[in-house]
């Protein structure tokens, strides 16, 4: 029997074009093999948006039409590259033409479901700007946010700076969709007065959070989020690399929770082992890399107790 590229069942046909236009290459050279992979080519591209370069995003945001496709996931990937203040106002102009083409008339929707929102990019403390990041991400309403640092792991550097870290926290807030956070390369604003609040608001859809290769991270902020929140349906915490101050001093560990936990709750005993019990079920604390030199060298377990 003759078979041709027409007859390829759709999922094979969706599994293709993903693969292929999932990596670095030029979006045309698979459009053109035929009109059934351009129409779901199309599709595919504008159902996942990914953009590799401060222009792509700007001439989305420019002149961007849907294609009458409803996004699901958009990433801005822009590793070996340097992050141009104007790229939140790109990312924002995009996540609003994206909102108002599949905005159906009459539901004032002010925010974009997504299944996924991934950045892989440097912010700076130099920057402006830091009030249009909020505006762009408060657009979004992912259920998966990730924001990974674009240096390979093994190079300790800061792509979260301390300004965009406490707005990154506020906009989780906005969220009603989201359930797993992943940030990483990510430093924390120290309070002069040594006040203490929760590293993240009330969030009740969330499940799970990872923060990676960080410095700065308060423990008793840590601490707060099972002492003072509830979010009920949280099922894991992983601390790795996290450091209360510089990557010279100490990595957290769990004990360091618990000790800011038993600070907050002297008063109540059986609240406090209440809240032991669930940061020791919920909270791993992890060692992933290590210096070559100096730091804090841990031997034998990953894990930090």
């Amino acid at each position: 029997m003759h078979v041709t590229l027409d007859d390829l069942p759709p999922e094979i046909l969706l599994l293709i074009i993903a693969y292929t236009l999932s990596g670095e290459s030029i979006p045309s050279n698979i459009l053109r093999v035929n009109r059934q992979f351009r129409n779901a080519g199309v599709e595919w591209l504008y159902r996942n948006l990914c953009f590799r370069s401060p222009e792509q995003l700007r001439l989305f945001a420019q002149t961007s039409e849907n294609a009458g496709v409803v996004l699901r996931s958009m990433t801005v990937d822009l590793t070996g590259k340097s992050a141009r203040s104007d790229v939140w106002l790109h990312l924002r102009e995009a996540l609003w033409r994206c909102r108002n083409h599949t905005e159906k008339p009459g539901l004032g929707q002010e925010q974009i479901l997504l299944e996924a929102l991934c950045l892989r990019l440097h912010s700076y403390s130099r920057d402006t700007s830091h009030h249009v990041f909020e505006e762009a991400l408060s657009v979004a309403n992912p259920r998966v946010f990730r924001w990974t640092g674009p240096d390979p792991d093994h190079h300790f550097s800061t792509a979260i700076v301390a300004p965009v870290a406490s707005r990154l926290c506020r906009v989780f807030g906005t969220w009603s969709n989201i359930q797993d956070i992943t940030v990483t390369n990510i430093t924390f604003s120290v309070d002069p007065d040594g006040l203490v609040m929760p590293l993240l608001p009330e969030i009740p859809s969330l499940r799970t959070l990872y923060v990676g290769q960080a410095t700065f991270l308060n423990a008793g902020s840590v601490a707060a989020i099972f002492c003072v929140n509830q979010m009920a349906s949280l099922k894991r915490v992983r601390l790795v690399d996290a450091y209360c101050e510089s990557i010279w001093g100490s990595r957290i560990r769990r004990s360091d929770i618990e000790k800011a936990a038993q600070i907050m709750l002297p008063q109540d005993a059986v609240q406090y082992e209440g809240i032991i019990s669930r940061i020791r079920k919920l909270l791993t604390c992890e060692k992933k890399t290590e210096r070559i030199i100096g730091g804090d060298r841990v031997e034998g377990s990953i894990f930090l107790i």
